[in-house]
């Protein structure tokens, strides 16, 4: 796989690397010839996140036998309909300091002001190669070359390694799924009442109750903190006429999760001025939320759970659980809640559904 990314796309592909940093220590690449994809899951597999790039985002891409073999992107390479349709997979790990990195490398505080383009390459090590720079290794490598000012290169070279799985969750077609959108900012608002954990053992969750014209948030009510301390229960109430998009089915119905990685998606999606598009269904299935933008498709997958005493009280709670698909990059998760028809395939990519408890 061969990329290129010129100065105004390396900002929005930064900020994805950002939000995928908090949702997971793990970062997989799943390169097609028309897109590429970045997920990661955290660790409780009960929050997933995904960006997916197509062909035009890039200045130049190409994956499968007939991208250039050496040098990046030599002159006279043309992708056409007889380009063998492969696949590129990898994984960067974070807790080794890899995928960290790979967002050091491109959140320096010099990237901005002096990278013309960025060049990313992927190069599978074996045996027998010709010699070349770029393949001087029996490891797979994710190679990210900068082009500065000046005619500056900096190259830089990180162990990739086989996915154990490819995790993809897929997007379910219930016809009695809730449909909001709303922009980040008004969400911000909402947020700032109420404190943020700082890690996933201080992990604040609230419950979000929707009504047929308003949607009270409160923070889950526990008896003391983790150091035995009293805690604060915070309630508020937003009209309906807040959300561009507000229809929730079968109402009242409330659902509860955890910020964190909510907060992580809520601040990528207010970077970009993006709109986010949230869907449910029972209140302990998994909240998705889309985040669209040019060339760009973001999909945030997070478990809730049930509300002691709330609406619906038949579901259970969930996780977010993840099985490898290689043909489809499927995650699946076992459901356990009131039967519903269902539409189509959604996207193809997997089933998605809940089972125990959420755990963090």
């Amino acid at each position: 796989m061969q990329a290129t990314l010129d100065a105004v796309a390396l900002k929005p592909f930064t900020r994805a690397l950002t939000c995928l940093s908090k949702y997971g220590d793990d970062l997989t690449i799943y390169a097609t010839p028309d897109a590429l994809s970045l997920s990661a899951t955290n660790t409780s597999l009960s929050a997933y996140s995904r960006f997916r790039y197509s062909r035009a985002f890039f200045v130049k891409y190409s994956v499968g036998e007939k991208a250039p073999r050496t040098g990046l992107f030599a002159d006279g390479v043309e992708l056409g309909a007889d380009t063998d349709v492969q696949t590129v997979t990898g994984q960067l790990l974070t807790k080794a300091g890899t995928a960290l990195s790979l967002l050091s490398i491109l959140k320096h505080r010099t990237v901005e002001k002096t990278v013309d383009r960025c060049d990313l390459l992927v190069v599978e090590g074996a045996a027998g190669q010709e010699d070349d720079e770029d393949r001087d290794s029996l490891e797979s490598r994710l190679i990210v070359r900068l082009h500065c000012k000046h005619g500056i290169v900096k190259t830089h070279r990180l162990l990739l390694l086989t996915p154990t799985s490819l995790m993809a969750p897929g997007v379910p077609d219930d016809p009695n799924e809730s449909r909001l959108t709303i922009g980040p900012q008004a969400v911000k608002d909402m947020l700032d009442h109420f404190p943020s954990g700082r890690s996933s053992r201080t992990d604040p969750q609230l419950i979000w109750a929707f009504d047929d014209n308003e949607v009270q948030v409160k923070s889950l009510e526990t008896s003391a903190d983790s150091r035995g301390s009293a805690q604060l229960s915070t309630e508020l109430t937003i009209s309906a006429d807040e959300f561009d998009t507000y229809d929730v089915f079968d109402p009242p119905i409330a659902i509860a999760f955890h910020l964190r990685e909510f907060n992580a998606t809520i601040a990528y999606a207010d970077s970009m001025s993006l709109s986010l598009d949230l869907r449910f269904t029972d209140p302990a299935a998994p909240l998705f939320i889309d985040v669209e933008g040019d060339s760009i498709e973001s999909l945030f997958v997070i478990s809730t759970s049930q509300v002691p005493g709330g609406a619906h009280p038949n579901s259970k709670s969930n996780s977010v659980s993840a099985s490898a698909s290689a043909a489809a990059s499927g995650m699946t998760a076992s459901q356990q809640s009131r039967k519903r028809a269902r539409g189509g395939d959604a996207d193809g990519d997997g089933d998605i559904s809940e089972r125990g408890t959420s755990s963090r």
